[in-house]
């Protein structure tokens, strides 16, 4: 999904977010920044949605979206609920080690085989310090490889063997490009799920924190008013953290990082 200067309605998955309680008319009212975020695949910020449950009840929480494409290359929306902290067995989907959930709590992307909806891939797993949830793409949808060869054409360097392997690991690298330090990895909140930071390790990871930090320890997030528009306010309470949700009250909730809808 590439991303586009002018947000076409079509493009909004309306049913999906329906769901959460977001109809037509909210979702088109959604700010440009969200609805590009959406469209183009990255991480939107953290939204208020109501979630009807099983017993009829409606649950209001602030989670993040993310549009993906599933197996069939349909496209899927990923909904990262907030959570106090990493559990992994609110992840069991993933199979999460003790050290593998350690690495993730660190800030670390890790890459493992992963059975989702009954095809195993190769993944690789991102924890968001906001919501505490965990961020999953599949290694081939990151296209890794021609990013490395499109950044040392436009550079005009060349990537030794161990480097390349550490990126593909997930692991940050820094480089030398021109007498000026550009650190290169995975970063799953992006679109493309790959960045490239003007900087040493030390930038990406203020990079990686800056938005974090901006807003902790008050989540912020957009809720609809009654003013009738999106906009930015406290939407997190301690004790809404975490909260059991059934999106399809037929269907038995993924247990995953992120809920798909």
């Amino acid at each position: 999904m590439d991303n586009l200067d002018t947000i076409r309605p079509i493009d909004l998955p309306y049913e999906k977010l329906a769901l959460l309680g977001i109809d037509r008319g909210k979702a088109d009212k959604l700010p440009q920044e969200v609805k590009e975020k959406l469209i183009s695949g990255e991480v939107t910020p953290l939204l208020q949605v109501s979630i009807a449950t099983k017993n009829g009840e409606v649950i209001t929480l602030p989670l993040k979206l993310q549009m993906v494409a599933d197996k069939d290359g349909q496209p899927a929306l990923l909904a990262y609920p907030v959570r106090a902290e990493l559990d992994v067995k609110q992840n069991d989907i993933l199979q999460l080690t003790p050290d593998e959930a350690e690495r993730l709590r660190h800030g670390d992307v890790i890459q493992k085989a992963v059975d989702i909806n009954g095809e195993k891939t190769q993944q690789y797993l991102q924890l968001d310090p906001e919501t505490k949830s965990v961020i999953h793409k599949r290694v081939t949808d990151i296209q890794l490889e021609q990013r490395l060869k499109d950044m040392e054409k436009v550079n005009d360097i060349e990537l030794g063997t161990q480097q390349k392997q550490a990126v593909r690991e997930g692991k940050p690298m820094e480089l030398n490009v021109g007498g000026e330090k550009v650190t290169v990895g995975i970063d799953l909140k992006e679109p493309q799920g790959f960045k490239i930071v003007q900087g040493d390790m030390k930038e990406w990871e203020r990079q990686q924190k800056l938005k974090y930090d901006e807003l902790h320890p008050e989540y912020i997030g957009l809720v609809m008013t009654d003013k009738n528009r999106w906009e930015y306010q406290q939407v997190v309470e301690k004790q809404s953290t975490e909260r059991a949700i059934k999106l399809h009250p037929d269907k038995k909730e993924e247990r995953s990082g992120g809920l798909k809808l």
